[in-house]
């Protein structure tokens, strides 16, 4: 119990000074900011860093190189190279596409699913993979999905101070909680160093939040979830898919409901709208901190069926 704790504590502390000091470099230099002018979906008033997502994959990356189970190395680094593919691509994607207006869907979408796709493929050579039909390339293509949708929905919940982080941090306690149920010490390991790099990340993003995660850190903490759906998934049994649905919980589903809306109104999945669950609660006249409550508690929700779904069917 204090090793697991360490997995936590380490990668929190790395982050609490991380994002500290590239929040100052930040502010000095200018490096990374999300500014508001110019693009309607913003709400924030001032001008936010975007370094959350850096030092969050700081953190991860260092507390990955304590994990040294000799028999799980070759999955590590196959969760840390498609992690790094992800993470890299979307930190790009913050220097040079802050603003709507400079989105290029059709230039987009191509980059999104070959971001998606090699990491599946790396994954896969390390026996990371949806084992629910256990044929190779439609195993690969569903965990190409899965990744895919994923990374997609957490971005999306991205709108609001706390609320991506917070539902993220959620989502992990219940990995953490199914790895015990289910005595997977490698998926403990992993969760709880994710747990504390996100921990670190909220002490800056409650709101009035003091950093963003940006897109690298949205998307490679949507692949780092989605990691965890596939190592829990077993042959032929359909509970094993649907509880980490549910353990990811409201992004997938409001995430999946967002893309079907857009495209049945001919709009691209890529720009963004004020319509997710969060928004219409906010619209409804529910302060910050009422919504992040319900969304919170929903979430809750979601987790423990998930758990149940995995464990006592």
């Amino acid at each position: 119990m204090i090793i697991s704790i360490f997995y936590f504590l380490a990668p929190f502390f790395v982050g609490i000074i991380a994002i500290f000091l590239l929040l100052k470099f930040s502010e000095k230099t200018n490096f990374l900011v999300d500014v508001p002018e110019g693009d309607v979906l913003k709400i924030h008033k001032k001008s936010i860093p975007l370094i959350g997502g850096l030092g969050m994959a700081l953190a991860i990356l260092l507390g990955f190189l304590f994990i040294t189970t000799k028999e799980i190395v070759p999955q590590l680094i196959a969760i840390i190279l498609g992690f790094l593919i992800i993470f890299c691509v979307m930190l790009w994607d913050d220097l040079k596409w802050k603003h709507i207006s400079t989105i290029k869907p059709f230039l987009k979408f191509p980059i999104l699913l070959l971001s998606a796709l090699i990491p599946a493929i790396i994954l896969s050579f390390s026996g990371i993979i949806f084992n629910f039909v256990p044929l190779y390339i439609v195993a690969i293509l569903l965990g190409f999905i899965y990744i895919f949708t994923v990374i997609n929905s957490i971005n999306y919940q991205d709108g609001m101070d706390g609320l991506a982080g917070g539902q993220v941090f959620i989502s992990l306690l219940g990995f953490v909680m199914l790895s015990l149920i289910t005595g997977n010490s490698f998926v403990l390991l992993v969760a709880l160093v994710c747990l504390g790099a996100v921990a670190s990340f909220l002490c800056f993003n409650f709101p009035p939040a003091k950093v963003f995660m940006g897109d690298s850190g949205a998307y490679s903490l949507g692949f780092l979830l989605s990691v965890f759906a596939m190592l829990f998934s077993r042959p032929y049994e359909i509970y094993s898919v649907l509880g980490p649905i549910f353990i990811i919980g409201l992004p997938i589903f409001d995430g999946v409901f967002t893309n079907i809306r857009r495209i049945a109104n001919g709009k691209s999945i890529f720009l963004g709208d004020r319509s997710h669950f969060y928004d219409k609660l906010l619209q409804k006249g529910f302060s910050t901190k009422k919504t992040l409550a319900i969304c919170y508690g929903i979430q809750v929700l979601l987790v423990i069926v998930g758990i149940a779904i995995y464990s006592y069917t």
